[in-house]
């Protein structure tokens, strides 16, 4: 952040490049850091003795995509490898992501957000399969926005190859050809299907349990009951939302459609209460504030209100940075980094 920080104040060119630069070596050289690293590693070795036949078979929990990749390079180069490749795409994706939308001003606000907001790098590094098929899907946006319905499907198609839940993508399409141009109108229809959602819960939840059995039987495991949340996050997500809605009407085409993408990504706060799984789906549109949060800090006029903006931004994104690292689903795997070194084999 340091770096970025100091090619936003003009004093150094390639800060920013550094930056990814630093978050890559921590990403490529990790061992047995987050919930599932153990895991895709146990089943990258099974993946040795598969034949192409064995892609897609049904026993697989993995679906084929990620099954061929690790094939691939259990015939090549490796475990640690492919955990690097992974790595590098990751840094490329978000870092031209944030060079195209981002203010040079507010580089080092994008990538606060980016290692500090658990959402992001932290989680990215253990959801390794949906983590490849949401930097796809970020790469997609350059279709969805020139409305290239054959390549953006294309993507998505690929995207559905390493995660299940890259299916919401494709009605995404048609998140190219909504305009917000009436902002009351617009706020009033977003907050209505926010509050609507807290409201008719209770009625959702069979609906969306029987969804998730029928639909993605391999999380039928997962389905949990929602998040706690207190009522200081939701109104300040409420308040996001709408400063959200708002300086979208102030945005080139091409940046609208991120901001649209964020707005989106708002729909699946109240439904991460019913059932957190359901945060799968959400995970793919949240990086769109990776971006919007930035630029909106730019947007606002008054010093003052720049300011409470920022601070508040980076208030609520330290607190769950720390509560992550107390929760006991988080603390014991993300607790201590170690890198490869320290392996026991190499893979």
């Amino acid at each position: 952040m340091f770096f970025a920080l100091v090619e936003s104040s003009g004093q150094f060119k390639h800060g920013l490049k550094i930056s990814f630069g630093l978050i890559f070596l921590f990403l490529a050289l990790r061992y047995n850091f987050g919930n599932d690293y153990m895991q895709y590693l146990n089943g990258f070795i099974k993946t040795k003795s598969y034949s192409t036949g064995d892609f897609f078979d049904k026993k697989n929990y993995y679906e084929p995509g990620w099954i061929f990749l690790c094939w691939l390079f259990n015939k090549s180069f490796g475990f640690f490898a492919m955990v690097a490749v992974l790595a590098l795409l990751n840094c490329l994706v978000y870092y031209h992501f944030i060079k195209k939308f981002v203010p040079k001003k507010n580089y080092w606000l994008a990538v606060f957000i980016y290692i500090f907001n658990p959402a992001f790098m932290l989680v990215h590094s253990s959801a390794m399969r949906q983590s490849l098929a949401i930097i796809i899907f970020i790469f997609s946006l350059k279709y969805l926005y020139k409305k290239d319905a054959i390549r953006y499907f294309l993507c998505v198609g690929s995207a559905l190859f390493f995660h299940t839940s890259a299916i919401i993508l494709f009605p995404i399409y048609l998140i190219s050809f909504v305009n917000l141009k009436n902002y009351k109108t617009s706020v009033v229809i977003v907050i209505t299907i926010y509050v609507s959602i807290f409201m008719f819960k209770d009625f959702m939840t069979p609906y969306l349990s029987l969804f998730i059995r029928s639909y993605f039987e391999r999380y039928d495991a997962y389905q949990a009951a929602g998040a706690s949340g207190s009522g200081l996050g939701i109104l300040y997500s409420f308040l996001l939302l709408i400063l959200i809605i708002y300086y979208e009407r102030v945005q080139n085409k091409e940046t609208k459609l991120v901001f649209k993408i964020a707005i989106f990504s708002f729909v699946f706060i109240p439904l991460y209460f019913i059932f957190q799984l359901i945060g799968r789906f959400g995970m793919f549109f949240v990086p769109a504030i990776i971006v919007v949060y930035p630029i909106i800090a730019i947007k606002l006029k008054q010093p003052i209100y720049k300011t409470i903006f920022v601070i508040g931004l980076i208030i609520m994104t330290l607190y769950p940075f720390f509560l992550f690292f107390s929760d006991d689903l988080w603390k014991v795997a993300f607790g201590k980094y170690q890198t490869i070194f320290s392996a026991s084999q190499w893979y």
